[in-house]
């Protein structure tokens, strides 16, 4: 690599604006990169460019079915893929730092040990369908089990100049969203809107509809309205810069910013994924927007808001 980069070894020295992206390969996690570097150079920070390669498991122990210069090939593409893209984005941003480096394990693991510290994590909603590890198969594994926010790139350039969108439930998980999307919308100077959804069992459930005929939705509009504002409340006073547009929906959560989606230019929600044994937990709506948002989804868990 050449001068303009720190060693690949040699994280920057600032861990608080280091931004996090792995590469696959794939034309999604190139993608992914480009956003990474404008969020990296937006908040006058470093990009950590990440490959990760393995052999997928096969056989039994102590048998080994692949060819002996299958791991040299895997490291010599991943070199090709770091330093292709390392080049291409310094030249569309010269003064960015950008780190690379290239490490055997699984993808998951990896770019979570590397982000450690980092002010979040940027991968491709879809990856390649290779021998090396494909980041869309583990997008959703590394949203929830990464210890900063996970940004998911999907294909296409959203509107910059359209709202961050944030999803609001009142939980502790809306609360961290709510932290980064303000932030969010303050280094971009974009307005914000924020959207809570809220369902009846009578109004909404299989029951008969003559239920539906005798519950007012208005005090339940006006409840979840009183929710969404008391939330927003300290958050507005901390960015008055930031318009923010509230938004009550009586839809479920799902369709609800699917929809607000569509004319956003940063969908922000959050998640109750954790690490461990026990395994990982992804909201279902998180796991819609992942899978079908139109625009990059950031998915925050409780306590790393950044």
């Amino acid at each position: 690599m050449d001068n303009a980069r720190p060693p690949q070894d040699q994280l920057p020295d600032r861990p608080r604006e280091l931004v996090v992206t792995g590469l696959d390969g794939s034309g999604c996690a190139r993608h992914a990169a480009e956003w990474a570097a404008a969020e990296a150079d937006r908040r006058h920070g470093h990009l950590l460019l990440l490959h990760a390669y393995a052999l997928p498991a096969a056989g039994y122990s102590g048998y080994n079915p692949f060819p002996a210069n299958m791991l040299p090939d895997l490291r010599e593409a991943g070199e090709a893929i770091l330093q292709d893209t390392a080049d291409a984005l310094l030249g569309a941003y010269p003064s960015l730092e950008i780190t690379t480096r290239m490490v055997y394990g699984d993808a998951v693991r990896v770019i979570g040990g590397a982000s450690e510290g980092a002010v979040l994590s940027v991968v491709g909603a879809h990856g390649a369908n290779r021998v090396r590890v494909a980041l869309g198969s583990v997008a959703a594994a590394v949203a929830a089990s990464n210890p900063v926010p996970v940004v998911v790139i999907h294909p296409g350039d959203p509107d910059l100049a359209a709202p961050v969108v944030v999803g609001v439930d009142g939980s502790a998980t809306s609360e961290a969203a709510i932290a980064f999307a303000f932030e969010a919308a303050a280094l971009r100077a974009a307005p914000l809107t924020a959207v809570h959804s809220w369902t009846d069992r009578d109004l909404d459930g299989p029951l008969p509809g003559y239920l539906a005929a005798i519950v007012d939705p208005d005090p339940i509009q006006q409840t979840a309205q009183a929710l969404l504002s008391e939330r927003l409340a300290g958050w507005a006073d901390k960015y008055p810069d930031v318009a923010v547009r509230e938004l009550v929906v009586h839809d479920p959560p799902t369709p609800a910013l699917l929809e607000c989606a569509r004319t956003a230019q940063l969908m922000v929600v959050g998640c109750r994924g954790h690490r461990g044994i026990s395994g990982m937990l992804l909201g279902s709506t998180s796991q819609a927007l992942i899978g079908r948002g139109p625009c990059p989804v950031v998915v925050v868990r409780p306590g790393i808001a950044g």
